[in-house]
């Protein structure tokens, strides 16, 4: 008599092999597999950050947006004035640096803090624990241990950062001093431009534009070149923030 065939355990076919077989004893995905997939998945959460919120214009930049900030109209009038009076503000938030020589942008978290007093902080926890302290002083850096380094006295790196406070705070007499401004859009998505008047310093910052809904930011661009930018995505906001004596001494100067 034939010797019966033992049916395979999978309940298939002889000629079907399980798919962990295939894969392994383990059942585990081939490390080829999983090199593919991670820059395919980094790829659709970007692409869905930066869905989230439209970004400006292409022509943000021209003579029809200009605005004065001496003179301003409905409906910036509002809108500024409400910016302008949050006081101090935590948000966390995510950065993500755009450089020539990468496809995809280096990314950074971390946590912002403002302070009408203090200036402002970004407190960066991943990839590495620093913080950058931008106030009145200038620009310190602060790495995880809590040394701290002051940035040289650079006329044009300092406005190009100092320019940053200056944003968050609104303070459009600070910028009209170094910067034209624009605008487009409405109360319910609005961006606003600052493109830098000094040649010299456009080499270091050619523009910043500014995103919201309402009376929120939710994206600042920094740009060097068309190759070469900052964007940082505001995530959740607490508004009238009180810092303690702690995290004064901290996170500023």
């Amino acid at each position: 008599m034939p010797r019966a065939t033992r049916p395979p355990e999978s309940g298939l076919c002889p000629h079907m092999t399980p798919i962990a077989t295939r894969l392994g004893h383990s059942g585990r995905r081939p490390r080829w597999c999983i090199a593919l997939a991670v820059p395919f998945l980094l790829f659709l959460a970007l692409a869905s950050a930066r869905a989230a919120v439209p970004y400006a214009p292409d022509d943000i930049v021209s003579p029809s947006r200009r605005i004065d900030p001496d003179h301003l109209t409905a409906p910036w009038t509002d809108l500024v004035a409400e910016l302008q009076k949050k006081g101090a503000i935590f948000a966390t938030f995510t950065e993500n640096r755009y450089l020539p020589f990468k496809k995809i942008p280096v990314i950074f978290t971390g946590e912002l803090r403002l302070s009408p007093d203090c200036g402002l902080s970004l407190h960066y926890l991943k990839p590495e624990d620093r913080t950058m302290i931008v106030d009145a002083l200038g620009v310190i850096l602060r790495d995880g241990s809590g040394r701290s380094r002051e940035l040289p006295a650079d006329p044009r790196a300092l406005a190009a950062t100092s320019a940053l406070l200056h944003v968050m705070r609104f303070d459009f007499d600070e910028l009209a001093k170094s910067f034209s401004t624009y605008a487009a859009g409405d109360r319910a998505l609005w961006h606003l431009a600052f493109e830098p008047k000094d040649e010299a310093l456009s080499r270091s910052l050619s523009r910043i534009v500014v995103t919201g809904e309402g009376d929120q930011v939710r994206r600042i661009q920094l740009r060097k070149s068309g190759l070469q930018s900052i964007e940082i995505l505001i995530g959740e906001v607490r508004e009238g923030a009180e810092f303690t004596a702690a995290e004064t001494k901290r996170f500023f100067r």
